[in-house]
């Protein structure tokens, strides 16, 4: 063998003896690390609430979820909740809090999302050396979501509830402009209207049949064209009181729905439980890595050798 070729496989092996036995070591060394999982179930089928961003079918639902799941917004919650800026302020930070920033990114680097193929199913894997907060930590991102999205949801209800809300106080004034404009007309008019809730005029056929007077035809057709204009005020007034009856049962409806929702827009599926034994590393993995890399980094180290100090004959 050709001593560049040698030198050049002797180095080979060695490096790569090298590289297993650091990788070895590492993972026996390496402190054990634990791992908890929350399944949630968010409903992308919700029926549409005012302006709700699940009202309309989203092929990039999952992955905005995933970005809002690991928002400061939600994960500021989870800080606070779980006190983390202390807790982990003393293992990381030489005992001084943290600064939300820093253990929300901590967090962020921590978690890991999944969803569940053909399912509504999202899965939330927390992991930490600590085995006490990984089912405490994932709970806590999945119950902050879950508010996150149920506050967003009561605050679409109540925006919604406010512009009705609007929306019949100003059409109150114009109901009462047109009663009035509709009294008006029937005592200007001198018309007997003892069904107020009549849709229809009397027609000349009905009172020539009341009136039983034939001769009179001409005389009863003009006065059914003289109170005409009566009879069409009251029916757009009807139609308005109608329509402002549908728009107070909606609102009653919406503020009950304020006090009390409907639906969840995410529910908790399981909640995390705590690892009865750690996730990793692959201690025996680490092992059998060091010794097999024993064997090519000691026979490159020789071989190289070999080749700088050929041996004279």
């Amino acid at each position: 063998m050709e001593i560049g070729t040698k030198k050049f496989l002797g180095f080979s092996l060695l490096l790569g003896g090298i590289a297993l036995c650091g990788v070895g070591p590492w993972l026996l060394l390496s402190p054990a690390q634990y791992r908890a999982t929350a399944t949630i179930m968010v409903d992308i089928d919700m029926p549409p609430i005012g302006g709700n961003r699940w009202a309309s079918f989203d092929p990039y639902f999952i992955q905005t979820e995933f970005e809002v799941i690991q928002s400061v917004v939600v994960l500021s919650n989870v800080v606070s909740i779980s006190n983390l800026n202390v807790f982990w302020g003393e293992k990381y930070n030489a005992g001084s809090p943290l600064k939300t920033a820093k253990t929300v990114e901590l967090l962020k680097r921590r978690m890991s999302l999944f969803p569940i193929r053909n399912t509504k199913f999202i899965e939330i894997t927390f992991r930490s050396e600590n085995s006490d907060e990984v089912a405490r930590i994932a709970n806590a991102i999945a119950k902050a979501y879950q508010e996150y999205c149920m506050n967003l949801q009561k605050q679409n209800v109540v925006t919604e509830l406010e512009v009705l809300q609007q929306e019949y106080l100003a059409e109150e004034p114009d109901i009462q402009i047109r009663q009035t404009n509709q009294d008006l007309l029937r005592k200007k008019l001198k018309i007997q209207d003892d069904d107020l809730l009549s849709q229809e005029p009397p027609t000349t056929g009905s009172l020539l049949f009341n009136s039983g007077d034939t001769n009179n035809a001409g005389f009863l057709k003009s006065q059914e064209l003289e109170q005409r204009p009566y009879w069409e005020e009251k029916h757009k007034l009807e139609g308005m009181i109608y329509l402002h009856k549908l728009l107070q049962a909606k609102i009653t409806e919406l503020t009950l729905e304020v006090a009390t929702p409907k639906f969840a827009p995410v529910e908790i599926i399981d909640a995390a439980q705590p690892p009865k034994s750690p996730a990793g590393p692959n201690r025996l993995l680490g092992a059998a890595l060091l010794a097999i890399g024993l064997f090519p980094a000691a026979g490159g180290f020789l071989m190289f050798k070999s080749a700088r100090h050929p041996v004279q004959m």
